[in-house]
């Protein structure tokens, strides 16, 4: 799906008499509709677009980098990529400065998160990294280390009474990246369907990052609905993390089969898409492109690589782990020197079918930011 070629044909949702196939709800403004039908598709273009230094800065200044330090990696499950693509672009990013840098996967059977900031606590580290653990989850572990004068930093984690002293992407990234599948949704539906939005939604509440995901996609549902664009939630579920390989699957099958006339499915996450799509939606014959759409969050390998195929997945926002590890570093070396963290620019990127990686491998942004890192460190 071309979505840059869609352009200002898209406005007929404002000027085919308000029909519910055009998209437009009955008494609605024609001049209000095509103005927010705009909005999105602008929105869609500008997010699609190589992101380039300006665009996406990474940081300049910053202390030199401090000499034998200690860094303990905790992401969520090295098993989720998600979680393992920025932990370990953290421990390459850090032996580079020289420092020493240990990822103690908590999914292992050794206690969880909590545990596992223990043991950082013990071993006398200088600063830890969680990936995808809210601060609000192990509390009085991330209050323990913060007391113990370790520097504690996350990557897409909620920060329950900033125990965190920096988290990139900042979770209102998240809002954003579910904003932002809405109007990609929004205009797939438009072009694909001509419809407006019909969405079934499903929200794992485990996490903030997620909820924030979700909440920014109902959002767009509520402001393309008082702009008389006609877009609707049919069903909001939720689900667990642990229910992904079980029973989220069929639940999600049987709620399309409820309500047929959906053509939009949004998940916080694509590791829960694709489980949909590939334990549920395929063997069910109910994952045609040509009917309904999926969207999510990360732009895993798996995920990509359908949305790339012209699969049911439509988009994705994806943002650069690769980079995310080099900028809690540098975060991490900002505080340890005394000063505050910095914007480290990681900006989310919408992924379609024009612009998705068809070499297997996971975006991970559009220029070399890894070398500017390692020359804002003297490397180079």
């Amino acid at each position: 799906m071309g979505v840059g070629a869609v352009g200002v044909a898209l406005t007929l949702a404002g000027c085919a008499g308000g029909g519910a196939e055009a998209g437009s709800s009955a008494g609605a403004s024609d001049s209000d509709v095509a103005a927010f039908t705009e909005t999105a598709q602008t929105a869609v273009t500008e997010a699609s677009a190589p992101q380039t230094p300006e665009t996406a800065p990474v940081p300049a200044g910053g202390p030199a980098p401090a000499s034998d330090v200690s860094v303990t990696i905790i992401p969520c499950s090295m098993a989720v990529e998600g979680c393992a693509r920025p932990a370990r672009s953290a421990q390459d990013a850090a032996e580079e400065l020289g420092w020493s840098a240990t990822i103690d996967d908590p999914s292992t059977g050794q206690g969880g998160a909590s545990a596992a900031v223990q043991r950082a606590i013990a071993t006398g580290t200088d600063a830890i990294l969680l990936t995808s653990i809210d601060a609000g989850a192990i509390r009085a572990d991330v209050q323990a280390a913060r007391d113990a004068g370790i520097v504690v930093v996350a990557n897409m984690a909620g920060n329950a009474d900033d125990l965190y002293q920096a988290v990139v992407p900042e979770l209102e990234a998240n809002f954003d990246a579910g904003y932002l599948l809405g109007q990609q949704a929004f205009v797939t539906a438009q072009e694909r369907y001509q419809q407006p939005v019909k969405a079934i939604i499903f929200e794992d509440q485990e996490f903030a990052t997620v909820k924030e995901r979700v909440a920014g996609f109902v959002q767009f549902i509520d402001d393309c609905s008082a702009a008389g664009a006609g877009c609707e939630v049919l069903f909001q579920g939720k689900h667990l993390a642990a229910d992904i390989a079980t029973t989220l699957p069929n639940q999600v099958v049987q709620t399309i089969k409820q309500h047929p006339d959906y053509n939009t499915l949004f998940l916080g996450f694509d590791a829960a898409l694709n489980a949909v799509v590939t334990q549920g939606l395929l063997p069910a014959g109910l994952a045609d492109p040509t009917k309904a759409q999926g969207l999510s969050v990360d732009c895993d390998v798996a995920n990509a690589t359908s949305i790339a195929e012209g699969g049911y997945q439509t988009a994705c926002v994806g943002f650069a782990f690769l980079r995310a590890g080099y900028g809690h570093i540098d975060n991490i070396n900002r505080l340890l020197g005394g000063q505050e963290p910095a914007e480290q620019g990681l900006v989310g990127k919408l992924i379609t079918e024009d612009n998705a990686a068809t070499d297997g491998q996971a975006w991970d942004g559009d220029f070399d930011a890894v070398a500017e890192y390692r020359a804002a460190w003297g490397l180079d």
